[in-house]
């Protein structure tokens, strides 16, 4: 996780040390949905609220891409008086190809590896546990769609899926992840 943290630091800052200046970096804030995997109070998949932060890096072919992305969520165990509160961070890095489909439309196909860390905080009858997961490496796909509204401001749609195996019939084995985001080009 802190490599890729570490990675998310140095795509941010090389437009710093750039001494060009046809460089073009877009940065664009994420709100979206997610539908999870989830395991406790019982295994399911659950849709939640994220946001986050996307940096795309263009380089001569294709376009370097980072993100990170944070979602929260709450689950109640009634039977059992219990609450489980999840945080989960994920980072993504990975390589975007885009399309031009006219004057104000490109479409763009995405690819690269997550990793992720969930905070589990587990409430019974006001005791507190806290547990800590670092997941594997998984791979990620994606594609969207940026609707150009001025020369350095965009609006874009995206759907990402996360291959995410499991051996539990009731859950599949990817995660999608729809979201919105405007782009800042500097």
């Amino acid at each position: 996780m802190k490599i890729l943290f570490l990675n998310l630091f140095l795509i941010l800052s090389l437009p710093a040390f750039a001494a060009s200046s046809n460089e073009n970096l877009s940065i664009s804030p994420i709100i979206g949905v997610e539908r999870v995997q989830k395991f406790q109070p019982s295994v399911q998949m659950k849709t939640r609220a994220i946001f986050g932060l996307r940096a795309v890096y263009k380089l001569p072919i294709a376009s370097a891409e980072a993100e990170i992305t944070r979602g929260q969520d709450t689950s109640n165990d009634v039977t059992n008086a219990t609450t489980y509160k999840d945080v989960e961070d994920k980072a993504r890095l990975g390589l975007r190809g885009s399309f031009d489909l006219g004057p104000f439309f490109s479409s763009y196909i995405r690819g690269g590896a997550q990793g992720r860390q969930n905070v589990q905080t587990k409430t019974v009858n006001n005791l507190t546990t806290t547990k800590t997961t670092v997941s594997k490496v998984q791979p990620y796909v994606g594609l969207g769609l940026d609707i150009k509204i001025m020369q350095y401001f965009s609006l874009s749609a995206d759907l990402t899926a996360t291959h995410t195996p499991t051996d539990d019939p009731n859950l599949k084995d990817y995660e999608l992840q729809p979201s919105l985001g405007m782009n800042i080009k500097f």
